[in-house]
């Protein structure tokens, strides 16, 4: 019997790798390629649907957005589409899960299965393990306006992690923590490296036949920090007060990568396992101005903007989720919203589904632009409530990357891109031969 595993590296850019490679750097990712070589995909075309949000339930369910619908993040516990774990879970396969995105819990046996941090669905875990969950879910949606030291979220987090730690992976954890004292992003890299930690702890005590985890470190600090990298050589680049990476001591990128590297490394040594290893879709240099902001306290700026009775559940990012008892009081907040601009734009963009209204903060100006919010006419102190998220320096691309570990290099190398939406009914059916089961299309 073989278990197959889904590595999946969000937004992951393999021309960057294969830089690094060429200098001589990510010693695994190098025996990665030249053993299995690399596959590329191919998702939506039109920009406003390159969202990882869209394409992973692609991957999860084998259709592509036109099918399935799934525009926001959160937005899988809507629809009823079957996915890759449910499915296989149907055949008799035991099936786990870390942190898919936009993904719903359906299972009724997994192994293990721990939502992404901004879909709520149901936690299948030991109570320990659900814990921890919840900390990290809180440490990731408070991300952006977090004060707190990493001495006080180590204080937190280590007592329920300990046991998940493997010896091996403590060298990388001090290698990263080094310069997480000093460059808040990369502890994102951190957040990574335990949650693949995660993953091998519950993988060896259940040994699913199918399993995945999601690791999207990479895509956020190549959105924020893609300037900052060695590969770059564009004309932009981050001012010093944004990024503390800026002055060219570390290279952001190849931080995240070496993580990835030393993960790879594990999972490669794994026994009786097949590894595929997908990155949805890959990200580019933006060559244009845009910044990114957040509500630091969403029910104070609301309530300041005439919002006062709604519940808010925050995405990522820029992204906030208001629910209200009737689709009147949604239309009317809607309504409310829109009075708000800021230097000549609307300030919010916002989506009316009903009883719910998923927002954004649209404005991407610089930073001195946020003391110019008017609401119905008048300015509104909302300044200090607003935090910048990011200085978008990387663009989501249709093109994404796929690795099979059961094929070659000169197999894989010869493949023409694939549809993104392919993977599932790959997925399934190595899951099922694997373990004697008859093929999807067959059964």
């Amino acid at each position: 019997m073989t278990q197959v595993i889904s590595l999946e590296l969000n937004e992951v850019s393999f021309e960057f790798i294969e830089t690094y490679i060429n200098a001589g750097e990510l010693p695994s990712f190098k025996r990665l390629l030249d053993k299995h070589g690399l596959i590329k995909t191919i998702s939506e075309k039109e920009y406003p649907y390159l969202e990882p949000w869209i394409q992973w339930p692609t991957v999860y369910t084998g259709k592509d957005y036109a099918e399935h619908g799934i525009f926001r993040l959160g937005d899988a516990v809507n629809h009823d589409h079957v996915q890759i774990w449910d499915y296989l879970e149907s055949k008799g396969l035991k099936v786990g899960a870390i942190s898919p995105m936009n993904a719903v819990n359906r299972c009724k046996d997994a192994s293990f299965f721990l939502p992404d941090p901004w879909t709520e669905t149901t936690v299948t875990a030991s109570k320990d393990v659900a814990h921890l969950y919840e900390v990290i879910k809180r440490l990731v949606n408070e991300n952006a306006s977090d004060r707190r030291s990493i001495a006080a979220t180590a204080r937190e987090l280590l007592p329920l992690v300990m046991r998940h730690i493997s010896l091996g992976s403590t060298g990388e954890y001090l290698r990263v923590l080094r310069h997480a004292l000093r460059h808040k992003w990369a502890r994102a890299a951190i957040l990574d490296r335990l949650l693949a930690d995660l993953f091998l702890s519950l993988w060896n005590s259940s040994k699913p036949e199918f399993s995945s985890v999601f690791l999207n470190a990479a895509a956020h600090i190549q959105h924020h920090h893609m300037y900052d990298a060695a590969i770059y050589n564009g004309g932009r680049t981050n001012p010093a007060w944004y990024s503390t990476a800026a002055n060219g001591i570390i290279d952001p990128l190849l931080l995240i990568y070496r993580t990835y590297d030393s993960i790879l490394k594990d999972f490669m040594a794994l026994k009786n396992t097949r590894l595929l290893i997908t990155t949805g879709l890959s990200q580019y240099p933006n060559e244009r101005e845009h910044y990114q902001y957040r509500m630091t306290s969403p029910l104070e700026t609301l309530a300041i903007l005439g919002l006062e009775q709604c519940e808010i559940q925050l995405r990522m990012s820029r992204d906030f989720l208001l629910a209200f008892r009737t689709s009147e009081a949604a239309t009317q907040a809607m309504t409310t919203l829109a009075k708000t601009q800021c230097r000549g734009q609307d300030f919010f963009s916002i989506d009316n589904r009903g009883n719910t209204l998923f927002c954004q903060i649209h404005y991407n100006g610089a930073p001195e632009g946020l003391t110019e919010v008017t609401h119905d006419g008048k300015v509104v102190n909302i300044a200090d409530q607003i935090v910048l998220v990011s200085i978008e320096n990387g663009l989501h691309r249709t093109l994404g990357y796929h690795v099979d570990c059961g094929i070659s290099a000169a197999c894989a190398n010869a493949m023409p891109p694939q549809p993104l939406s392919t993977l599932f009914t790959k997925l399934c059916d190595l899951a099922l031969e694997a373990n004697g089961k008859m093929k999807r299309d067959a059964a």
